[in-house]
């Protein structure tokens, strides 16, 4: 439809130009006819001053007898008598004759248009000219042929160019329209087939499988989270439910003291694994990106590490600064609680009077930067790292330590969030852990 509309603008127009360009020509070709006519009056005007009137009848008779289509004379004398010509094969002859002078349009009978010219000689005789304007037609018709050729042309280049890009266009959107389909149907990992054009519905293609992505991410981490807080809840709630209750039939104050510390116990265990799943689930919507600014990420790993120095110095260990000033533009208090949580975690596994060490540098590219953190704990095996920034997973070299098995995975959500990524490595010994941000200005 939007097609069709479009194509008869076009045509519109079209009628429109060539309307006011053979107006303009018609214009042109009276104008050059007049100034014709208007010569042709002065030069017999001449004539007939500089030789006599039987030469000047002579030639208007002549011209009249052999060229009878291109131009008739009519002379009248000053008497009323026709010396030469017809006065009757002129349109509106009598009329002209009473008041000569200038050039006049007369349309004869056969529908043809006609220009009358009219001149007082010196002796009080008049000259007439008469022309009919054959050239008007001809020009007329054959502005009419271009203009209905030019049309159907344009009619056809529009209709085929429309059938072409209406194919086109609803291929992609069928594409599209079969995608989403599937993903209704929960094929979550479905994606429209992406062509090789730099084109607008090229880009569309690539945007809807973006947005494709990020939704599977994000229902893939609501399943996990869902799943991981269906098991990892129901262990403390049980806990502390089994606790409140041997609390109520404990035959002394102490015994009851003992089951609800362990009440509390479970309680803050189910709190903590509660407050982690919110933060992951803020990093993972993405739901901080209108808050992003840019900020000093040196400064704010300066920050963090003096606020986790002295945790770290109760166990005998050192935090190693090498800190370089780098601007980014991200969300502060969100990198702040993934830093903080892996300088928590190397505090936590690494050995009491070790060295752990933090490194800020900026990136290759511009507004590129990254964190460095290493520790000299037991580390993570390479087939168990990517396990390890699931939600809710504890590896086997935990062991007894504290937690909901949340801190690398919040880290690598914020990574997400940041157009980077976290990076697992061996710190030989420890671990080594690499969060890269390379959020762009505007996301």
């Amino acid at each position: 439809m939007a097609s069709m509309l479009a194509l008869v603008v076009i045509v519109i127009a079209f009628l429109a130009a060539f309307t006011w360009l053979q107006y303009r020509m018609m214009a042109v070709h009276d104008r050059e006819l007049f100034e014709a006519l208007q010569r042709e009056l002065v030069v017999r005007r001449q004539v007939d001053r500089q030789t006599s009137r039987a030469e000047l009848i002579r030639g208007l008779t002549f011209r009249n007898d052999f060229f009878p289509d291109e131009r008739y004379f009519v002379l009248v004398e000053p008497s009323g008598k026709v010396a030469v010509g017809d006065l009757g094969r002129v349109e509106g002859g009598e009329e002209i004759l009473r008041n000569p002078g200038g050039v006049v349009w007369r349309e004869m009978v056969d529908g043809q248009d006609a220009y009358v010219a009219s001149i007082r000689l010196d002796d009080g005789s008049v000259f007439i000219l008469k022309q009919i304007d054959r050239d008007r037609e001809v020009i007329a018709r054959s502005l009419g042929r271009a203009a209905l050729i030019s049309i159907a042309l344009l009619i056809l280049v529009g209709l085929v160019t429309g059938i072409v890009l209406n194919r086109y266009v609803l291929g992609h959107v069928r594409n599209l329209a079969d995608t989403a389909r599937q993903i209704m149907r929960g094929q979550m990992a479905a994606r429209a087939p992406m062509q090789q054009r730099l084109d607008a519905m090229g880009a569309l293609t690539s945007t809807f499988n973006e947005m494709l992505e990020q939704n599977e991410a994000l229902v893939s981490g609501l399943r996990t989270v869902t799943e991981s807080l269906a098991h990892d809840l129901r262990t403390p709630l049980m806990r502390a439910q089994r606790a409140i209750a041997a609390a109520r039939v404990a035959h002394t104050a102490l015994e009851q003291e003992a089951h609800l510390q362990k009440a509390e116990q479970a309680m803050a265990r189910g709190l903590q694994t509660f407050n982690a799943l919110v933060d992951l689930a803020r990093a993972e919507a993405g739901l901080s990106r209108d808050s992003m600014e840019r900020i000093d990420l040196g400064a704010l790993a300066t920050d963090l590490a003096e606020l986790f120095e002295p945790l770290a110095e109760e166990r005998g260990q050192r935090i190693e600064r090498d800190i370089t000033s780098t601007t980014v533009f991200g969300h502060r208090q969100i990198l702040a609680q993934a830093l903080g949580n892996l300088l928590e975690n190397a505090i936590k596994y690494s050995a009491p009077n070790s060295v752990l060490r933090l490194r800020v540098r900026p990136g290759q590219l511009a507004g590129a930067s990254e964190i460095v953190v290493e520790d000299t704990g037991p580390g993570i095996p390479p087939n168990a790292r990517e396990q390890a920034m699931r939600p809710f997973v504890r590896l086997e070299t935990s062991g007894e330590m504290p937690g909901a098995g949340m801190g690398l995975a919040i880290a690598a959500a914020v990574a997400r969030l940041h157009r980077g990524r976290l990076i697992l490595e061996n710190a030989e010994p420890g671990l080594r852990v690499r969060l890269q941000i390379s959020a762009p200005q505007a996301l």
